[in-house]
């Protein structure tokens, strides 16, 4: 899908102003962990809108008026109005989604719409220069073409979704603990955030984003937060943090991010909650741990939970992905967000960070041979393979690369291509493809040489040729899933 944060819709808009992707909620959706799979701490707004975005028009910015592209209630009318919702309407009327087609143009559908179980697509029409919302497919008629939802994507500017977090950023860690309780080891602390050496946040960092993005700050110790709550208000207890860094005359406001550590606090079902995308992390007692730290920024930077798809059916080396696998949660060993610990974030996590330029991450739109690089190496770092429904394939090959991905030279993970399916827009979400269902785990899941993954909904094949240290040679065929042969 061809969106980036800033989106030009000449053929239908003019140019756009630079959009916002700010959830309906008022306050930035948050996310929880425990136990390292991580459950949600709030109803995610932010989540429901993954992939969606407003559409902002630069001569109605400029003019001082409301910018967005909106739907109405009982209405397939579209027109241009506040971006902010009025009394009665709903954000989901603003938010729009580019679903590429594979073949050079996309759907533009609308979330009000889609939630309302109306069609969700603009679209033209015979003999007009009306534009409306309706049907995503042609109804029959000789007037209704399937070209008439069609918008050619090179009105959008080039690349991917994005969300960049470079350069050098500054944290504000605080060690704090409730007036019962005994202080934690502040040293421990500092060394999992801002710490130079393994393991660390700030080391993994640089590590995952080639040197893109550096971690540092400052550390207040032995903060006292007073009586320990008797329930778990994660803004009650940031608030007492900010006041008490105040009141030691450090202003939170002048760093990029706050990470709060507190005394373990049985009401909060969370081993880490934070913002996403957003500046804060909260630690309920186990600062010590770099893995939640890496866990928990990683929601800072727009990535979602991951799950996993189980259970296709294979025939011979044939894996299928269709409407009889199923879904479960986490259960991805290479990704942080989804039980991978303290292995580096995903190659289409470094690119939506914007640590990977868009040259390296490559869509396939023909059927043909593709030579797939080692994840942080110099060569393609990123096969995407639309699906039609707004989500595309990613295929990614990793080798080791100790400290963090430190697998073993026979580990099936780093010796074969790890598929994904992979919704982007504000913020990120990953779905694992366990290549290889005959076995109960997924640490095998990659695809493996001389195997087949052909994908219905994305009409295409993947064909994994050879592995070694150099990369993956693959053959991909798309508008079919016949598997393409070495």
């Amino acid at each position: 899908m061809n969106v980036k944060v800033s989106i030009v819709l000449a053929a239908l808009l003019a140019a756009l102003s630079a959009f916002s992707c700010a959830p309906a909620t008022a306050a930035p959706p948050q996310h929880g962990q425990q136990g390292g799979l991580g459950t949600s701490a709030t109803n995610l707004a932010g989540t429901m809108s993954v992939g969606y975005t407003l559409l902002g028009n630069k001569y109605r910015g400029d003019a001082g008026l409301g910018t967005c592209l909106r739907t109405f209630s009982g209405s397939a009318s579209v027109q241009v109005g506040d971006c902010t919702p009025g009394p009665g309407e709903y954000t989901s009327m603003r938010l729009w989604k580019a679903v590429d087609q594979g073949n050079g143009y996309v759907l533009l559908q609308n979330k009000y719409r889609g939630d309302a179980g109306l069609g969700t697509c603009l679209r033209t029409l015979s003999g007009s220069d009306i534009v409306q919302v309706g049907d995503c497919t042609a109804q029959g008629t000789p007037t209704d073409l399937t070209s008439m939802r069609l918008w050619d994507d090179d009105a959008f500017a080039t690349g991917w979704p994005v969300r960049p977090v470079t350069g050098q950023k500054r944290a504000l860690v605080m060690a704090t603990h409730w007036s019962d309780a005994t202080p934690a080891d502040p040293a421990a602390v500092q060394q999992a955030t801002l710490g130079n050496s393994y393991p660390s946040l700030r080391t993994y960092l640089q590590e995952v984003s080639d040197g893109a993005l550096d971690l540092t700050g400052d550390m207040l110790t032995g903060i006292d937060l007073g009586p320990r709550p008797t329930g778990c208000d994660s803004t009650a207890i940031r608030n007492s943090a900010r006041t008490a860094a105040l009141a030691h005359g450090v202003d939170p406001d002048t760093y990029d991010y706050l990470f709060v550590d507190i005394s373990r606090q049985s009401a909060c079902p969370w081993e880490g909650l934070a913002s996403q995308p957003g500046n804060w992390i909260l630690s309920n007692g186990v600062g010590y741990k770099t893995w939640m730290w890496t866990h928990e920024f990683g929601h800072n930077l727009g990535f979602s939970h991951s799950d996993t798809l189980k259970a296709c059916p294979a025939t011979g080396n044939v894996t299928q992905v269709n409407s009889s696998c199923t879904v479960s949660g986490g259960d991805d060993p290479t990704d942080t967000m989804g039980g991978g610990g303290m292995h580096l974030y995903p190659v289409d996590y470094r690119q939506f960070a914007g640590w990977i330029p868009d040259s390296q991450v490559l869509k396939v739109t023909s059927s043909g041979s593709y030579q797939l690089g080692v994840l942080g190496g110099n060569g393609t770092q990123e096969y995407r393979v639309a699906r039609g429904d707004g989500s595309y394939l990613s295929l990614e090959y990793r080798r080791a690369t100790p400290p963090y991905d430190d697998y073993v030279s026979s580990d099936p993970l780093v010796n074969g291509v790890i598929v994904r399916i992979v919704t982007s827009g504000s913020t990120v979400h990953n779905r694992l493809v366990d290549a290889a269902p005959a076995t109960s785990t997924t640490d095998d899941a990659p695809l493996t040489a001389g195997r087949t993954l052909a994908d219905e909904v994305a009409d295409a094949a993947v064909t994994v040729c050879a592995v070694d240290a150099q990369g993956a040679d693959l053959r991909i065929a798309v508008d079919g899933t016949t598997p393409p042969s070495c």
